[in-house]
């Protein structure tokens, strides 16, 4: 049985902190999960009890979508119960190991919040000492900072002088036992932030004395070889990892320094040279589209384009006329407020939350398994997962018929575009039409339960909009390709027939015929572009076309949702990311052996 306190459920433990353990629970009343970080009195003494009030005192202060949230705070005879925002996603320790780096998009889309959060902080006057990627946790997406139990409130001085926190993730100035001010965090978020975007901490050593030398006198190295960063990510490293605190980046450059902006701007950049060309708006704002929201795995990304992406479909159907696009480009400010996320009013309460003893209650004996709501807030997760991993197939072939499109060198490029959009299309069609009827299509579990939730609903919305833009896509194509000589001179009868402008003909026969043929000869124009070229990192992206049309030779096995062995869910955003991380040849390699795969099939 679970343990009970008040309102809120203790259902099983997940962790331990410095203070004791941490329980997955949620409150009985609004059903809102939560995470509960369970603290014994008795270890409450010196030390302890002020880093805990540290913590209690910063999470109170701090109202930010990027820092962790402190709902209510309970005391029985035995234990402190403090109960806290819950992150599904883990932390960016674990989430780094598992990718070894990111792409640097992503980084900075994780930096672009972590300094959201630190505005906060700074405009507070408290330094967080332990900032580190343990310490950064993910929820549908989102980053949330945690662990304030290092933290410090800083006087009129705003200088500390306590060594508290990680040495690689420690600022240079404390490892030498000097006073510091809030500057330090600058230096760890410097850290994190080049672990994210090279999988190894900037300076490293086996012990202090070697850390301190190695910080002072060695250049910080930027392996571009790992990754190819831009100039603005290499600045604000080079700035925020600065030796000498004095010279070291202030925080209100931080603050207004590009890299805040990057993402941003190269979407504004895009949709301003898409609104340009007036010739052909509606199938370049598709384009658009296609392009900005390759991958959706949550939910709750939906509402983060939400209001750009409803701009681009308007201006594709030419339900609203070409103008500057005023909106936000990412929404990041997202809290999601649907029926497992509620937002809490507890405040009062936790300011008037009196001692509760319930002997009984202490000796219950934890929970390890998952309870029967744990269970179906899982299969609603992975649900939503199956259907966004529908979506995000036939996406990826719109990508890849885009692709296909520009290779004018090749004279099937025509009709393998048409064809794959033509093919994705259908998807698009019996996806929303299932949805539509909430019919079962993919024989998941608590289906009726799942039917009702505004995670469904959202997602139903979100593709029959997104149905509208493919459609629109497919007609466009087919008005430019339908005269093309290369068309009209097709001397295949089964090739000619699939192109047509009807939806309901199954062209799957032919598709395979068609990707075969045009697979071979890229690979034969790969090999004739590159046979006396030394550097082939400009045929890179060629490369990545090769290989991904091989894959849509084999759709179903390379894009299987889950794997039958480890029951791990396939992940879009490593796919792409695994290609931009490998050497020209390397990929040449991996299209080689996938070659002979299809060839022996």
């Amino acid at each position: 049985m679970p343990k009970i306190v008040d309102n809120y459920v203790l259902e099983r433990k997940i962790g331990s902190g410095q203070f004791g353990d941490v329980f997955k629970g949620y409150n009985k009343i609004n059903n809102q999960d939560i995470a509960i970080k369970v603290v014994k009195r008795e270890l409450l003494k010196g030390k302890f009890n002020e880093l805990l009030e540290n913590e209690i005192k910063v999470l109170r202060t701090c109202n930010n979508e990027n820092i962790i949230k402190l709902y209510d705070i309970k005391k029985t005879a035995n234990n402190f119960y403090l109960m806290l925002e819950y992150c599904n996603e883990g932390d960016l320790l674990q989430y780094q190991k598992e990718k070894k780096y990111l792409t640097e998009d992503e980084a900075i889309e994780f930096l672009i919040q972590i300094l959201n959060a630190f505005k906060t902080l700074v405009k507070s006057k408290i330094m967080h000492r332990d900032f580190k990627l343990a310490n950064i946790l993910k929820h549908n997406g989102n980053i949330k900072v945690a662990d304030f139990g290092f933290s410090k409130l800083l006087g009129n001085d705003n200088m500390a002088q306590t060594m508290l926190g990680s040495p690689l993730n420690m600022a240079p100035e404390i490892l030498d036992g000097q006073e510091y001010n809030n500057k330090v965090d600058i230096w760890s978020i410097g850290t994190v932030f080049y672990e994210l975007l090279f999988g190894k901490s900037p300076f490293t050593a086996t012990n202090m004395i070697d850390l301190i030398k190695n910080i002072k006198t060695k250049p910080l190295d930027i392996p571009k070889k790992i990754n190819k960063i831009s100039p603005a990510t290499e600045d604000i490293l080079k700035k925020m990892l600065v030796v000498d605190p004095k010279k070291r980046i202030e925080w209100d450059e931080v603050f207004n320094h590009q890299i805040n902006h990057l993402l941003d701007d190269k979407i504004k950049n895009d949709l301003e040279a898409t609104l340009k060309d007036d010739g052909q708006l509606a199938v370049n704002m598709s384009k658009f589209y296609i392009k900005n929201n390759k991958v959706i795995n949550h939910p709750s990304e939906i509402e983060k384009k939400q209001e750009l992406n409803n701009y681009a479909i308007n201006v594709a159907k030419g339900s609203v006329q070409q103008q500057n696009y005023q909106g936000a480009m990412i929404k990041r400010q997202t809290e999601r407020n649907n029926d497992e996320d509620n937002s809490y009013q507890n405040s009062q309460q936790t300011q008037q939350s009196q001692q509760e003893e319930n002997k009984n209650n202490e000796e219950d004996e934890m929970q390890t398994k998952e309870s029967v709501r744990e269970m179906q807030i899982r299969i609603k997760k992975k649900n939503a997962n199956r259907i966004l991993h529908e979506r995000n197939i036939y996406v990826f072939l719109a990508s890849i018929a885009e692709d296909a499109m520009n290779n004018t060198d090749l004279k099937s490029f025509e009709m393998v575009g048409f064809l794959l959009v033509k093919k994705l299309l259908q998807q698009v069609d019996l996806l929303c039409n299932k949805l539509k009827k909430k019919e079962n299509y993919f024989k998941l579990e608590l289906w009726d339960l799942f039917v009702t939730s505004k995670d469904y609903n959202d997602i139903y919305d979100y593709i029959e909009k997104e149905h509208d833009v493919f459609r629109l896509y497919f007609n466009s194509m087919w008005e430019k390709i339908k005269g093309s000589p290369n068309i009209v001179n097709c001397n295949d009868p089964q090739i000619k027939s699939a192109i047509s402008n009807n939806i309901a003909q199954n062209i799957d026969q032919v598709l395979i015929k068609i990707l075969q043929e045009y697979s071979q000869e890229l690979i034969g124009h790969i090999i004739e572009k590159t046979k006396d070229v030394k550097d082939l990192e400009p045929f890179k992206q060629l490369m990545i076309h090769a290989d991904r049309i091989l894959d849509c030779l084999n759709l179903e096995n390379t894009f299987q949702f889950e794997n039958n062995n480890n029951k791990e869910q396939f992940n879009f955003k490593q796919y792409y990311d695994e290609d931009d991380k490998l050497e020209a040849d390397q990929l040449m390699n991996k299209i080689q052996l996938k070659l002979n795969q299809v060839s022996q099939s």
